[in-house]
């Protein structure tokens, strides 16, 4: 039986709260679960809200991720950068992947110092949120939390580039446009998944009224940054705006894609994209300051540990039923929460494996 959200008139939606961060504002919603759960956060990726992750006021509660990771326990925080979206009352061309990693970690200190939650959080970064990753745990430590673990779920590292958003434009406002054919792919790909789920998930015009806005370009994939009033390539810029050759400044990381033909990229290329920073990541974390230690350890537990860390990109992968909205659909939602549970589990089973030899 499918309990429905309660409905509402006004802009905002039930548990939703505009907050000023990192001098910006931003879109927050925000679930209590059990006590001893880490806060799971749901980082938004590029121009669709965060409501993707727990849905509108007429709709399914079920069809959500915030309903199923609240079954799990867990408490749960969604963020929405200032998109050009109603919601929002002002636009910010300007806004980076640095505030953003700033302004998505003052929100979840904010959430975890005053409901005194773990100070380890589960971070879902979807589609272009992926490009949060060195950011945001940079600025987490700097606010006393750190990342347990970052799922990017279809989800482009900060290393990635897309030839196709060389060629975005600004609306009037200085956003990137994103209407047609980006829009257009995102709405088919939600009516895919309501058939999946056999029912209408977000209506139409809903979704494109309450969860779709143009977004500040120095967020794509692309060299593009805002500048003077205008766009211009800088991939210097980028690449430093980002961190992404900062690999030891990324957070311990999964991934969870697809199979989805409509979605070709990343169902090719997620798992190795983020295979590097996977392995990367376990070497800085657990043993690269241990050099002297690993070469006194016996063979068999150096190919243990060895083993452990080349199959990590593997084992730390799921691929999910469903396209680039997988994770909507209450199929969808529960699958990625499952998933979630597993790969928490892998992940601390490779912690584990990868540190006791060498704290023994």
């Amino acid at each position: 039986m499918c309990r429905w959200i309660a409905s509402v008139s006004s802009r905002l939606y039930p548990f939703e709260e505009i907050s000023v961060s990192a001098g910006f504002p931003s879109l927050r919603y925000c679930r209590d679960g059990h006590h001893g759960q880490p806060l799971i956060v749901f980082v938004t990726g590029g121009g669709v809200s965060a409501r993707i992750s727990y849905g509108h006021p007429e709709g399914c509660e079920r069809d959500f991720l915030a309903y199923w990771a609240r079954s799990a326990g867990y408490p749960f925080l969604a963020l929405t950068y200032p998109l050009g979206n109603p919601v929002f009352s002002t636009v910010h061309p300007d806004f980076s992947v640095q505030h953003w990693g700033a302004q998505a970690a003052e929100s979840i200190s904010a959430i975890v110092n005053a409901k005194q939650l773990r100070r380890e959080v589960v971070i879902l970064a979807w589609s272009m949120a992926g490009r949060i990753a060195a950011s945001l745990a940079t600025s987490l430590k700097r606010q006393g939390c750190d990342i347990e673990l970052f799922v990017a779920m279809v989800a482009s590292p900060p290393t990635a580039f897309l030839p196709s958003l060389e060629g975005l434009h600004a609306a009037g406002d200085g956003l990137a446009d994103v209407s047609g054919s980006f829009t257009d792919w995102i709405v088919r790909s939600l009516a895919e998944q309501g058939k999946r789920a056999g029912r209408e998930l977000i209506p139409e015009p809903v979704f494109r009224r309450d969860l779709i806005g143009n977004v500040p370009v120095n967020l794509v994939a692309s060299s593009l940054r805002w500048k003077d009033g205008a766009f211009v390539s800088d991939l210097g810029a980028d690449l430093s705006d980002t961190q992404a050759l900062e690999f030891t400044a990324y957070p311990p990381a999964a991934v969870m894609t697809h199979n989805d033909a409509g979605d070709f990229r990343h169902a090719l290329t997620d798992t190795a994209a983020w295979a590097f920073a996977i392995s990367q990541g376990l070497g800085a974390r657990h043993l690269f300051a241990h050099q002297d230690r690993i070469s006194t350890l016996p063979a068999g537990i150096w190919r243990c540990m060895l083993g452990r860390v080349r199959s990590a990109p593997d084992e730390l992968n799921a691929v999910m039923p469903g396209n680039h909205l997988f994770f909507v659909g209450e199929e969808g939602a529960r699958t990625t929460i499952e998933a979630l549970e597993k790969l928490r589990r892998l992940a601390s089973e490779i912690r584990r494996d990868l540190s006791e030899p060498l704290t023994d």
